[in-house]
């Protein structure tokens, strides 16, 4: 495995249903929550973020971030990160 899992209850949650009520604490709702972080390149990490009163993903890697409204698409994309860094570092 080449992430380490930040929430894991929320990370799990995510998978299976809503996260429209995962609370957030101050922090959280000013620099997202991190689900998953790559264990290689520590700029590259999966959060939970709040945009105008709704739940995104956030991958943030390096200088640049995507926002996704599915986990699917967050996840597909976190992982292909993943793939890019772990062939860029064993190079």
């Amino acid at each position: 495995m080449d992430y380490r899992i930040s929430n894991k209850k929320v990370f799990e949650q995510a998978q299976i249903r809503s996260v429209s009520d995962v609370p957030f604490t101050d922090e959280e709702r000013q620099n997202g929550m991190k689900l998953a972080s790559s264990k290689v390149d520590t700029t590259l990490g999966l959060y939970l973020v709040e945009i105008d009163g709704h739940k995104k993903f956030e991958v943030r890697w390096d200088d640049s971030h995507e926002f996704f409204t599915g986990w699917y698409s967050a996840w597909e994309n976190f992982t292909w990160c993943l793939n890019v860094t772990g062939n860029t570092m064993s190079e």
